[in-house]
């Protein structure tokens, strides 16, 4: 048996030993604590750089599939200009729009006297309600506004006319909006338009008389052309004749002299 001295030490003993092993724990856990310190830190920016790839990876994954759906949506933007219309014309001779167009507004055919050799150069189509603005009546304008008449004509469809000789009576017109299509063109010698353009009306080409002192644009007057109500007048001014071609410098065929220049007026 032990004595109490002999266990005593012994305990002593055990006591010195369980001290060294605590005071070791404490050493060891006192090293790693700057070692765990680093690695968690590294881990943490890891995580950062993981999350930051994944979140960048996921935009651009977002980016591109927006930009394939984009790619694979039809226009819509074009579509709806498209359908918007806008394109403007005016139909000479007519009182009316054809079918698929907005009347603007009807008038009369306006522009310099013929034997004139200043003033504007170009047709107008006129309004029938004018607004005024300031004027004096009693100061004369140098420059002046008449209205137009067929001279004529050829080669016209006289329905609109009753069967009665369109020559010295007042052309009307009116000015159209497509519903539907934005461009506009006329096209000289011909009275149908080509493929993808749709016909708004044809007819032939006019224009003042090359022996005239004034000159103007040539305009595409409807082929069945109506008459201003205020009739028949006589009174001159601007002038619509038919247009011919001149063999030579203008190549016959596929032109040929004599026949009247025909015209369409396109839009898409």
């Amino acid at each position: 048996m032990f004595s109490r001295t002999k266990m005593a030490i012994v305990w002593s003993g055990f006591s010195t030993l369980a001290e060294q092993f605590q005071w070791r724990r404490y050493i060891k856990l006192l090293l790693a604590v700057p070692v765990l310190v680093v690695l968690a830190v590294g881990s943490y920016k890891m995580g950062l750089q993981r999350g930051g790839a994944v979140t960048m990876n996921a935009f651009r994954s977002s980016e591109s599939r927006v930009r394939r759906d984009i790619s694979q949506t039809p226009n819509s933007s074009s579509q709806t200009v498209i359908s918007a219309g806008g394109a403007i014309y005016t139909r000479w001779g007519r009182t009316e729009c054809p079918s698929g167009s907005d009347t603007v507004y009807s008038g009369i055919a306006g522009g310099s006297e013929h034997s004139h050799s200043g003033g504007g150069s170009n047709y107008l189509c006129l309004p029938t309600d004018p607004i005024w603005g300031r004027y004096n009546e009693g100061a004369e304008k140098h420059s002046k506004l008449f209205g137009a008449e067929y001279e004529v004509p050829t080669g016209i469809d006289l329905t609109n006319m009753g069967g009665q000789s369109a020559h010295d009576n007042n052309a009307p017109c009116v000015v159209c909006r497509s519903q539907t299509k934005t461009s506009v063109i006329m096209i000289p010698a011909r009275n149908i338009c080509y493929d993808d353009w749709t016909l708004e009306y044809a007819g032939y080409l006019m224009a003042e008389a090359s022996s005239h002192t004034g000159r103007t644009e040539f305009v595409c007057v409807d082929g069945s052309p109506e008459a201003d109500p205020a009739g028949f007048r006589d009174e001159n001014g601007a002038l619509f004749y038919n247009v011919e071609g001149v063999c030579g410098s203008l190549p016959c065929p596929p032109y040929v002299a004599r026949r009247e220049i025909t015209c369409a007026v396109c839009t898409k």
